[in-house]
């Protein structure tokens, strides 16, 4: 006699009916099912694996849930996108424009005396007017700098 001819043990036909009742959905809440349905499912997943393929709406409940849809106020409508545009516009707009004229600061005197000696027929003057004219361009682009920004 083989094992496949021996009676079926009392073990195996609890088991065989929790299976059973897990297949037919009719299980009842004191039934000790849970080792039953586990196994059913890991035969469902072991069957589904075999196959590797998602049906078109598994796909998108899977797809759905990876990245749900954006929430509704979030969605870019004319509306809004006009009105970011608006903003982006004045928003360049006040920072281009000046804030006002610049004020220059007034040439100090030993410019002024430089570039009379310098004005003076045959004076060889000029090294003092060439160090007093860059320190003065010097302040002029930095009082320029500070109105209108630095050049880029």
């Amino acid at each position: 006699m083989t094992s496949e001819e021996l009676a079926p043990t009392e073990a195996e036909r609890r088991e065989a009916e929790l299976l059973a009742r897990a297949l037919e959905g009719a299980a009842r809440p004191g039934d000790e099912v849970g080792p039953v349905e586990d196994a059913v499912g890991a035969a469902w997943l072991l069957r589904a694996s075999r196959g590797a393929e998602l049906s078109e709406l598994r796909a998108r409940a899977v797809l759905e849930r990876a990245w749900p849809r954006r929430r509704r106020w979030l969605e870019p409508t004319p509306g809004k996108m006009a009105a970011l545009g608006a903003a982006a516009a004045v928003a360049a707009i006040v920072s281009a424009v000046p804030h006002g004229p610049a004020k220059l600061p007034p040439p100090p005197v030993p410019l002024l005396r430089a570039q009379l000696a310098a004005a003076r027929p045959g004076a060889p003057e000029l090294a003092r007017l060439e160090t007093e004219m860059d320190a003065y361009r010097e302040q002029v682009y930095a009082a320029l700098g500070r109105t209108y920004g630095r050049a880029r």
